[in-house]
């Protein structure tokens, strides 16, 4: 990189609509060059960008991006934006007052911009994610070294139950979230790989693999931000009173942290998203739904099965309940379907039901095939307290879905059919008692000792 860029989608009237731009893109007389007018908002690397991508509405309806390199006549800044958080990056309005810019500059085709831009936010999601993680964890290790530190009764706070129950729920979630992330990254590259070896360019392999697992983007973006801000949020009251000054390090983390679930799309936005690209899967032959689905309420009306064959290993048990989890989805899922149809859309705290219980099965179905994994590798007794964590995930996320569930449930469907998927959800979302407090424990005296977060 010789050049910085800035990327220049959101205005002031349009943030999560992006394609309701109002910035204008008119052609000359002789078709040689266009030219741009119109206000950009929030953008990143404002104030030191060499090259700008525009996106304007050419003819006042297609949506289209534009190269416009810093120096062009008409383009100015605004001010320095003063911000919550992340106040290390400069943000400013751009503003684009009879930017004329040659026809070549036009990035891909006239009116296709929005595979453009949508196509690099799915990049931009992950590596959100993976952001987050690493904020994440940075976090968690300043928490463990803080409770060592602190001493309260005579005793560093770490030695305490509570505090333990925080150092350990960060590090599950923080190590959770890292599985998903490792899964859908190696997905990724995967189909990049792929493609590659037919003739696609990097760029065109990059994109086509980030389209494909674009709901596991849109996933991993929710989770990652929404863990960041838990772990962070946790740090400040590891803390204390201290926690809340701007002289010890959790000011800075819980300000930064904010931003993440708004920008990239808001997590409302990538909660609704991830449903509706799978139901469009479905709707175009490349996903069967609604056959699991049936087979799913078919098997609410039958008999359970007593002597289905128990898978065996290490982890049978938990794959045994993903299993019921993933039912209980589908369920929820294909009642929404059946019951709203082409209308879906409208019911913003449905989907967002459904997304959430996705979300967590599939961080939790991550998080255990990765222990899996590397116990094959190096055995049970080196991955004991990963085990812990892979457990305890799911113990949590058993609960998650069931509310999820009884939430969507509750607002879809009354009477018999109600009392119906009730008991098809309590079926699903069934698990055995576990001891979580002294796994916890055991996960934080590994963080205590390290004095670090050590996974």
């Amino acid at each position: 990189g010789e050049l910085m860029g800035a990327y220049c989608l959101t205005e002031p009237g349009s943030g999560s609509d992006a394609l309701g731009a109002k910035t204008k893109a008119m052609p000359t007389a002789d078709g040689s060059a266009y030219v741009l007018n119109g206000q950009k908002m929030w953008i990143t690397n404002g104030g030191f960008a060499d090259v700008f991508i525009v996106f304007a509405q050419v003819d006042g309806d297609k949506f289209t991006g534009f190269i416009v390199e810093r120096n062009t006549p008409g383009l100015s800044l605004g001010n320095e934006e003063h911000k919550m958080g992340i106040r290390g990056s400069s943000t400013r309005q751009v503003f684009l007052s009879d930017v004329k810019v040659p026809k070549s500059a036009v990035l891909g085709e006239i009116g296709k911009g929005h595979l453009i831009a949508f196509n690099i936010l799915n990049i931009g999601r992950i590596k959100l994610a993976a952001a987050c993680l690493g904020a994440s964890k940075m976090a968690a290790t300043l928490s463990v070294k803080y409770a060592n530190e602190r001493v309260q009764f005579k005793l560093p706070i770490a030695k305490f139950g509570a505090i333990k129950y925080k150092l350990a729920q960060q590090a599950i979630r923080i190590y959770a979230v890292e599985s998903a992330i490792y899964r859908a990254g190696m997905d990724i590259f995967r189909m990049e790989q792929e493609l590659l070896a037919k003739g696609q360019s990097h760029n065109e392999a990059l994109l086509g693999a980030a389209r494909e697992f674009a709901v596991e983007c849109a996933i991993l973006k929710v989770e990652g931000s929404e863990v960041l801000d838990y772990v962070v949020d946790e740090g400040v009251q590891v803390y204390g009173g201290y926690g809340y000054s701007s002289d010890y390090p959790m000011d800075r983390a819980y300000r930064d942290s904010r931003i993440n679930r708004i920008f990239e799309g808001t997590n409302e936005i990538n909660r609704m998203l991830a449903v509706d690209m799978i139901l469009k899967k479905a709707m175009k032959g490349e996903l069967d739904l609604m056959g699991p689905a049936q087979a799913v309420q078919q098997e609410l009306m039958a008999i359970p099965d007593m002597n289905l064959e128990e898978e065996t290993g290490l982890f049978a048990a938990e794959k045994k309940t993903i299993g019921k989890l993933k039912k209980a989805i589908l369920m929820v899922a294909g009642t929404a379907v059946q019951k709203y149809m082409n209308s879906l859309s409208k019911e913003q705290e449905v989907l967002m039901n459904i997304a959430d219980m996705a979300i967590k099965v599939y961080t939790a179905e991550s998080t255990v095939l990765r222990v899996e994994k590397e116990v094959g590798i190096k055995g049970e007794e080196a991955l004991a307290t990963q085990i812990d964590i892979a457990r305890v995930y799911l113990y949590d996320t058993v609960d998650q879905v069931n509310k999820f569930g009884k939430d969507a449930i509750g607002t879809m469907t009354e009477g018999d059919e109600q009392r119906l998927l009730a008991m098809g959800l309590k079926r699903f979302t069934k698990a055995d008692l576990y001891n979580a407090k002294e796994a916890r424990r055991r996960v934080a005296d590994v963080l205590i000792q390290a004095n670090e977060y050590a996974y």
